[in-house]
């Protein structure tokens, strides 16, 4: 009975007396036996605690976690994770709240009753991934876990609230972002919006319902319609109030204080302004903190105080700066591509039990008609069930062949993925390496002209380095699925103009004459984003094999009726037939060193594009002659068969 009264604890508002349940939640902590019980306690402290001492909350979740793995508690333990990636994610620290959100996905997938767990960490993934403003990933997580809300019936209120409130905010952040997105994520905005403001108005009011008039007030405040924002906003921090959210409270006074300055009510927006940016401090919110400086700033500025504007605009830049860094990016989209991996794996260790089991079946088959072949003599009638379970056998032998082609597939990928990343990100960690060692002697021989000289070079490893990781993106993308051609009309020129541009400098550091071609013309029908992926990757291996004093030659002509030729030509060492044959064919070249092998990730991703964009490479090259790539795609005017063109006004790509 103690178990579930607390359970029922759980479940309630954190209402106006918040303070007074947490002193007696902590009173009973101090008696509580270090038992389920306590872990639930913990749980409920760590949720409680998080909009007003985040550093509090951290303490309760990791000391709840600890205690819920030493009892091997698996559904307390999925409960702290994703109450230890709340408070993460409200102090901003995306890095650690990924972190916590993918352990509980793990964990709750392998414990019993952790449904709905399973689908607030799914969530909270979409939600880290809308802060960082990769729509289309927060997108993924949201539609998983509305398709797992879906398959566990029946739905509470509340859990169609929250799926529906993440798609809300979800379409609210890629509207106001100016990225490019589908025609109807306007209407998908105020749809959800309205739908979540619905659901949470049928349910006793709490931070839930406060959260959709905030949002609402943002879908109206981007609609320039300023009465309803205003309205929305002041419901929103009437409720806050009532409930002692000081968090919502410092979110909802941002939101309004932007309404007020479009309507040029500086004065108005300083008085909301200046608690809530108090508030954001000591919340350590330096998100909100620097939302607030900004803000701020505009209001003084309008007032005519323009120095203490000046300074608190620098404040919430150096802030933002801090919070937006490309290194925390690119380990948030490594974890992603992590995280994704070991999913795969882990359906491919499903398939494998699954595999092992049907072969445990077919041997007890097996058994059973070696029992009755003996005693077919004895038993007539035993004839017809041989011939039965035969016949069974046989569709379970079929059956288990498939599953091992399927398997053996699988992993013979994967072992090809494993190796060309390998492979790739040798050159460009020796070389790296190789730098750093040159940094070292020429800082210590203070030979202050080489070591201006490594500035250029160290530029171009990291863009090599960055261009790696492009396609290694890519690529996983391309083999689960996800990347689909959006073409439109292209002027060919232009595109390659663009492509020379980006590596000319690379190119006149190695003494390479890179140049468009003066009749290339044409237009073509092609996606921009994988169409320039591919003379990346073609243009660099050009400069790998061209040797200085070379050239590089850009060009495009039309074809055959309804296809234009990109070739990228040089006046390196060249290939002979046998190397040109079994490079198109994707099989693996040993070279000599000094020569080109581009049979790495970038050239099969490069065949994967043209492919999936109803166009195909192809190589001439000779010892000695240089070798031309030629890239053949659709023409503008005529469409590949296959291939996916919006042409419906509203239709989502």
């Amino acid at each position: 009975m103690r178990f579930f009264r607390l359970l029922f604890l759980l479940l309630l508002p954190f209402g106006a007396g918040a303070q007074a349940s947490i002193d007696s939640l902590q009173q009973r902590l101090a008696t509580t036996p270090p038992d389920t019980n306590r872990v639930l306690l913990l749980n409920h402290l760590c949720w409680q605690t998080s909009t007003h001492n985040v550093a509090q909350a951290l303490a309760y979740g990791q000391q709840g976690l600890t205690l819920a793995r030493q009892l091997r508690f698996g559904l307390g333990e999925v409960y702290l994770l994703n109450a230890l990636a709340r408070a993460a994610f409200l102090q901003h620290d995306e890095l650690a709240a990924i972190r916590y959100y993918q352990q509980a996905v793990r964990r709750a997938e392998a414990t019993p009753r952790a449904d709905r767990q399973l689908m607030l960490a799914l969530l909270g993934l979409s939600r880290v991934a809308i802060q960082q403003q990769d729509f289309a990933e927060g997108e993924k997580y949201g539609r998983l876990a509305l398709a797992h809300l879906q398959r566990h019936r029946p739905v509470s209120l509340t859990d169609q609230g929250l799926s529906q409130y993440s798609l809300a905010s979800l379409y609210y952040g890629w509207l106001r972002s100016g990225q490019p997105a589908p025609d109807s994520i306007d209407r998908l905005c105020t749809t959800y919006t309205r739908r979540t403001l619905a659901t949470f108005r049928r349910l006793p009011p709490d931070t839930n319902l406060a959260s959709c008039f905030a949002d609402m007030g943002k879908v109206h405040a981007l609609h320039r319609q300023y009465d309803s924002a205003e309205y929305c906003f002041h419901e929103s921090l009437r409720l806050y109030q009532r409930f002692g959210d000081r968090f919502g409270q410092t979110e909802t006074r941002l939101g309004l204080a932007e309404v007020l300055l479009a309507r040029h009510r500086p004065a108005e927006a300083e008085a909301l302004l200046r608690p809530a940016v108090a508030w954001a401090r000591q919340l350590k919110a330096t998100g909100l903190e620097a939302q607030g400086d900004q803000l701020l700033a505009a209001a003084l500025a309008e007032t005519g105080q323009g120095l203490a504007a000046y300074r608190l605009a620098h404040t919430g830049q150096a802030l933002l700066d801090s919070l937006q860094s490309a290194e925390r990016r690119e380990t948030l989209a490594r974890l992603r591509v992590q995280f994704d991996t070991e999913r795969q794996q882990s359906r491919v260790r499903e398939l494998t039990q699954r595999t092992r089991h049907q072969q445990q079946q077919a041997a007890r088959q097996r058994q059973y008609l070696w029992l009755l072949g003996g005693l077919l003599l004895a038993v007539a009638g035993g004839l017809g069930v041989a011939g039965l379970l035969a016949w069974r056998l046989r569709l379970s032998r079929a059956l288990l062949a498939n599953q091992n082609a399927e398997l053996q597939a699988t992993r013979t990928e994967q072992d090809r993925l494993y190796a060309l990343i390998a492979h790739d990100l040798r050159s460009p960690v020796v070389a790296f390496t190789a730098l750093a060692d040159l940094l070292k002697r020429y800082v210590e021989r203070h030979d202050t002209v080489r070591l201006l000289g490594l500035g250029e070079r160290m530029r171009q490893a990291a863009e090599g380095l960055r261009g790696l990781l492009d396609n290694l993106l890519s690529w996983a993308l391309t083999q689960r699925g996800e990347l689909t051609p959006q073409p439109e009309p292209l002027a060919a020129a232009a595109l390659l103009a663009e492509a020379a541009e980006l590596y000319q400098p690379g190119a006149e550091a190695g003494g390479v004459q890179l140049l468009v071609a003066p009749e290339a013309a044409g237009h073509l029908l092609a996606d921009r984003n994988m169409t320039h992926t591919i003379l990346r990757n073609l243009i660099s291996n050009a400069l790998r094999a061209t040797p200085p004093g070379g050239t590089i030659t850009l060009d495009a002509r039309a074809s055959q009726p309804g296809q234009l030729v990109l070739s990228v030509r040089d006046t390196g060492t060249g290939m002979d037939a046998g190397q040109v044959q079994r490079l198109l064919a994707e099989a693996p070249l040993a070279l000599p060193a000094g020569r080109r092998s581009p049979t790495g990730l970038g050239w099969r991703l490069s065949q994967s594009f043209a492919r999936a964009q109803g166009g195909q490479l192809g190589l001439e090259s000779a010892p000695g002659r240089g070798t031309t790539v030629m890239l053949k795609l659709p023409a503008a005017g005529s469409v590949a068969v296959g291939m996916k063109v919006p042409h419906l006004a509203g239709e989502a790509v």
